[in-house]
């Protein structure tokens, strides 16, 4: 199963403001907030993990990570270890704490069974960050995986964190990052053990989990190059997941009660009054499938009628996928009903996904969509069963929030 192992990270130097440095993942990190994290600090990482567009960007990349090190704005710690990771946040005014640790993960072709993806890839972020990687030798950001633990993994990571943090930061979003360092050698074992018949599961960070597999299947004889580093936590923990909504634009003839009565066959529609009434309709009841609408002149809910519409609209599907929320937004109203092709959904040419429902209902009310559907979150135990039955979500299905960050631990390859 998984192999986990202890590594000596890359870190800042503890007389370096952390809060200048750190970044979110690549993947997140828009023109705007890479301008603002360059302006934070010639030593911010994002100089390293997203380098201005230039010739031999990713070379120069590299020797930016070694300048930083040899002067000692990075230092790589003595003796191996794993990191415990907490991060306190809060979301709608409830205050939340997540915790797991950082260590590194063997690479494994998902056909071993061993890593579970629940997302497809595209090949331009992976031809970017492989091409970064050939050139530094360097894991900079952190690939977010689920494991599933009775307990003895997390009474480890606990321990650790009884005293105070080696490190702490507060990010963009107000969340405080806070890390140690497990070395003692009989816990690490037993943080290896308990973990040596697991599977994992990624929930952020395919991208670049499939890019540290090609650069080992690249360096086969690389012993480092067949890990890459991740940061574990317990799916039985508590675990925010945020629902991303959708705004579907540029449709022929959009009809908003044309919508209605095409929806009406397969659903229960119940008219609205207000995008607050939206929202909790979709979480009214864990057991029905209920997606949120405005449709440019009405709020109302859709509740699937009967399960077995999806299994003879997806029949290859299992069961799992075919109970997910935004399954049945994509196959059946998003696709069937609306005639948006899975290729124009990959390519957002109409559809564009929105954290904020109140963006969402914005971008319709504008002019800039036709309408918006929202949804409730999924669950990571649905996350897990889907990964499990070799299948993946329609894109954008899951928001691990926070994000972990990228550079409070470096793996350096070589």
């Amino acid at each position: 199963m998984a192999i986990i192992k202890p590594f000596k990270a890359v870190r800042y130097n503890k007389n370096i403001n952390l809060a200048d440095c750190l970044t979110q993942p690549y993947d997140k990190i828009s023109w705007e907030l890479k301008k603002e994290y360059q302006s934070r600090s010639p030593n911010n990482l994002v100089y390293v993990l997203k380098p201005d567009d230039c010739e031999n960007k990713y070379a120069k990349s590299g020797e930016l990570f070694r300048e930083w090190l040899h002067s000692g704005i990075l230092v790589q710690d003595n003796d191996s270890g794993f990191y415990p990771y907490r991060q306190t946040f809060e979301v709608d005014g409830q205050t939340h704490v997540r915790s797991g640790f950082i260590g590194l993960c063997k690479v494994e072709d998902y056909s071993k069974r061993i890593v579970f993806p629940h997302e497809k890839t595209l090949r331009g972020p992976k031809a970017d960050r492989l091409s970064l990687l050939r050139e530094g030798k360097v894991h900079y950001g952190l690939i977010f995986m689920l494991y599933e633990d009775d307990g003895t993994v997390q009474k480890i990571i606990d321990d650790c964190m009884e005293v105070a943090p080696q490190v702490t930061a507060k990010d963009d979003f107000d969340v405080q990052n806070e890390m140690w360092q497990l070395t003692d050698p009989e816990k690490v074992k037993a943080l290896k053990d308990a973990l040596s018949d697991k599977e994992v599961f990624i929930a952020d960070g395919h991208h670049r989990y499939e890019t540290s597999l090609a650069y080992a299947k690249e360096n086969p004889d690389n012993e480092s190059a067949q890990y890459t580093q991740v940061m574990l936590i317990n799916i039985n923990s508590p675990l925010v997941v945020l629902p991303t909504h959708r705004v579907v634009r540029n449709i022929e003839d959009y009809s908003p009660a044309k919508l209605r009565e095409s929806l009406a066959d397969s659903f229960v529609i119940e008219p609205l009054a207000s995008l607050e009434q939206v929202i909790t309709a979709t979480k009214a009841n864990d057991n029905e499938i209920c997606v949120g609408c405005f449709d440019g002149e009405d709020f109302w809910s859709a509740t699937l009628k009967d399960e077995a519409t999806m299994a003879e609209l997806a029949p290859e599907k299992s069961d799992d996928w075919q109970n997910l929320d935004v399954a049945v937004l994509h196959s059946l109203i998003i696709e069937d009903t609306l005639g948006i092709t899975p290729e124009k959904v990959a390519e957002e040419a109409a559809v564009s996904y929105h954290r904020s429902p109140q963006v969402a209902l914005d971008k319709v009310k504008s002019g800039d969509g036709n309408c918006a559907f929202y949804l409730k979150a999924t669950k990571p135990t649905q996350v897990c069963n889907v990964a499990r039955n070799g299948e993946v979500m329609p894109q954008k299905s899951t928001d691990f929030y926070p994000k972990v960050l990228s550079g409070l631990a470096m793996y350096m390859l070589d």
